[in-house]
């Protein structure tokens, strides 16, 4: 009976583990607040006392975050069995604040405020806003393929270009009429440079990417039996660059085949396999979409990375609005007394957001310099 009962509340609580586990794996993380006791012995330093506290205070948290639950059984020395249950966290505390201390006669308690959970890449969980400048699209063409070919270059690239332009989550700057030159940008110094102080030259801000796209054509001839086929080979290509260090961060591509001609000795034959142009562009038409598709939904969910800089006693990013960073959204730096800093923003303007760490006792000229990744908003 005894056995029974201990499997049965073995059973209820590793349902009841699994079922927190479950909903504390929907966050990121999660903000406790928890109270630690230590009694004070009378030969006790109180700092001992206080430390105890603290880390009570800090266990409860981490068992908050979720437990693994562990049963073994022990043989006394008297052949009686002895059910033992280990329970053991199974979240990190990331960082946390003391919120209180109380001391009395004989205990010491610690009210403390901790960011419970795992740093882990759930993929793309938070979408955001993205601010990217397109400029002049590439064309190459193969001199050999048909006449009409060069009207569908164009008509293709420009399906990449506006479903692009309407994705919803892209803030769009349009230099498609400018060349990307990213060595020009990077050495030219707008202070001495002629075109900069006169009429100004068209750069992507930092935190903001360029797109540069291009597509060729090429014609592919096969023979099989007596019968040739003339295909079109059309590859999409899109290079996404980081702005003002014009760096590439990604690049997608894509590949498509379209038949457009046959011949053989047979008239019949060459009649059903025809194809009209109408058949020859819908389907390039899709695959261009499905390209600017790839292209916006890996844009999208970039991480947003930054550097600190401590300007006045506040934390403060070169992102904003633009960039999709959204009030009280997270963040977090590498710490030293724990596995991270967590900061919330506190003031977003267009291109700039100030920040307030969780912990309110951290010396912010230390964070000075650091960089920086957003968590999304919570």
């Amino acid at each position: 009976m005894r056995l029974l009962v201990f499997y049965m509340i073995f059973a209820l609580a590793a349902i009841f583990s699994v079922v927190l586990s479950k909903a504390f794996a929907e966050d990121t993380i999660r903000f406790i607040e928890t109270t630690g006791r230590a009694i004070i012995q009378n030969d006790e330093n109180i700092n001992s006392s206080r430390r105890r506290a603290l880390e009570d205070a800090l266990y409860l948290a981490a068992l908050h975050g979720g437990a693994k639950i562990n049963g073994f059984s022990a043989v006394n020395t008297d052949t009686s069995i002895q059910e033992n249950l280990v329970v053991q966290p199974s979240s990190q505390i990331l960082d946390y604040t003391i919120i209180s201390e109380d001391k009395s006669d004989t205990h010491f308690v610690i009210k403390i405020r901790s960011a419970v959970g795992q740093l882990k890449n759930k993929g793309c969980d938070n979408k955001a806003l993205k601010s990217l400048s397109i400029y002049q699209p590439k064309i190459e063409i193969d001199p050999s393929a048909p006449h009409w070919v060069h009207s569908l270059a164009d008509e293709l690239i420009n399906g990449v270009l506006s479903s692009i332009k309407s994705a919803p989550d892209i803030n769009l700057t349009d230099y498609s009429t400018i060349l990307l030159d990213q060595d020009q940008l990077i050495s030219t110094k707008d202070d001495y440079d002629y075109i900069s102080l006169t009429s100004g030259r068209d750069r992507t801000r930092y935190g903001d990417y360029a797109a540069v796209s291009s597509i060729s054509i090429s014609e592919r001839q096969k023979l099989v039996g007596f019968t040739y086929y003339n295909s079109l080979i059309i590859k999409f290509d899109t290079e996404i660059y980081e702005g003002s260090s014009y760096s590439l961060s990604f690049s997608k591509n894509k590949s498509i085949e379209a038949l457009f001609k046959s011949g053989g000795p047979w008239r019949t034959i060459n009649l059903l396999l025809k194809s009209s142009k109408s058949d020859i562009i819908e389907p390039l038409l899709v695959a261009a979409k499905e390209h600017a598709a790839d292209i916006t939904d890996n844009l999208v969910c970039r991480k947003i990375n930054s550097m600190i800089a401590v300007k006045n006693g506040k934390i403060e990013v070169p992102l904003g609005k633009r960039h999709g960073i959204k009030l009280s959204a997270l963040a977090v730096t590498k710490g030293e007394q724990t596995p991270f800093n967590i900061l919330r923003v506190d003031q977003v303007l267009e291109n700039k957001s100030i920040l307030l760490p969780l912990n309110s006792s951290l010396e912010l000229n230390k964070l000075n310099g650091k960089s920086i990744q957003f968590l999304g908003s919570m």
